[in-house]
């Protein structure tokens, strides 16, 4: 990273998942981070300081600790720490993942170097540190030229840019859009990286960038065990999912006016059966090449098995930090 830090981390946590959160802080002051980090606590009163004691205990980062209201929006409390970040690039860190500083350089030079470049990620990988299982999470690269056609590429195979590298001005618009149009947690997902795609390509690296920790407090798992009518795959039978997918396909047509109709169409149930299984669709009309992923996939999880790779190595430290 350069002398002068054009990167924030935004870490969004609350009282109940404050060891996770100190794990985190434990393994950026562990690899010597020198980046600014804009913490948002939104725990409830009565449980105010939890956060912040855990944020003293790391007086070598640069942390700003922000207080929200609990019913406060998730995308909005994003976009007020980008907004009090002091830098052009922003980087959400959840609480409990692991970035490798070495790959968000190189993400961070190909943004300077590509101005209309929206968003860029390298290799994200699922880690169940219990049991030692390594998953490598699909990102496809979303080039097209043509906005529209980004948006298409988007909805027929949807990689998500939620934990990119993104510009912080691109990054608090975009949110800002979301929560108007689809404040519900399954569509502001999808619509925000849809969004993110219309800005701008999305650039994808094969190094390894980001580790994501699968336990049981994780927020996919908790939905499950709840049978949540706000997520998939519960939503689809609650009377809200009609009016939920209408608000989705009006907030993507009033983003992108020339728009496609029929295409959006299309690609909108290959997303749907993204979520949920769906069969019997129309073909697909994008370029987007899974095989060529699954094959970046492969070649990740190779590099991994070679000890001396210097993906292996910040994934070997990770696994110490978490076990530990």
């Amino acid at each position: 990273m350069p002398n002068t830090p054009l990167v924030t981390l935004i870490v969004p946590t609350v009282h109940h998942r404050a060891a996770l959160y100190s794990r985190t802080l434990r393994y950026l002051s562990g690899i010597g981070l020198r980046l600014p980090i804009v913490v948002s606590d939104h725990s409830p009163e009565e449980h105010a300081g939890v956060i912040a004691e855990a944020t003293r205990q790391h007086p070598g980062l640069d942390l700003k600790l922000l207080r929200h209201a609990p019913g406060l929006h998730f995308l909005t409390r994003l976009a007020q720490c980008a907004e009090a970040a002091q830098t052009p690039y922003v980087h959400l860190h959840a609480d409990d993942d692991f970035i490798v500083p070495a790959t968000l350089d190189r993400l961070l030079d190909a943004m300077q170097r590509s101005p209309a470049c929206g968003a860029a990620m390298g290799v994200n990988l699922h880690v169940q540190f219990a049991k030692g299982q390594v998953t490598v999470l699909p990102k496809r690269t979303i080039p097209q030229a043509v906005a529209f056609e980004r948006l298409v590429s988007q909805l027929e195979s949807y990689s998500s840019v939620l934990y990119a590298l993104r510009r912080r001005d691109e990054l608090i618009a975009t949110f800002a859009f979301t929560v108007e149009r689809c404040p519900d947690v399954q569509f502001w997902q999808y619509l925000e990286s849809c969004v993110a795609a219309l800005r701008g390509p999305v650039a994808v690296f094969e190094e390894l960038h980001y580790v994501r920790s699968v336990h049981p407090q994780k927020w996919t798992h908790l939905v499950l065990q709840e049978r949540s009518p706000d997520h998939f795959p519960y939503l689809i039978l609650s009377p809200a999912f009609q009016e939920r997918v209408a608000a989705f396909r009006a907030a993507l047509l009033e983003a992108c006016p020339d728009a496609d109709g029929a295409r959006v169409d299309t690609g909108l149930l290959h997303l749907l059966r993204h979520g949920f299984g769906a069969v019997g669709l129309p073909p697909r009309t994008a370029t987007a090449d899974p095989a060529a992923s699954d094959a970046a996939s492969k070649a990740m999880l190779a590099r991994l098995e070679r000890q001396t790779d210097p993906a292996c190595i910040a994934l070997q430290r990770i696994f110490h930090l978490a076990e530990g």
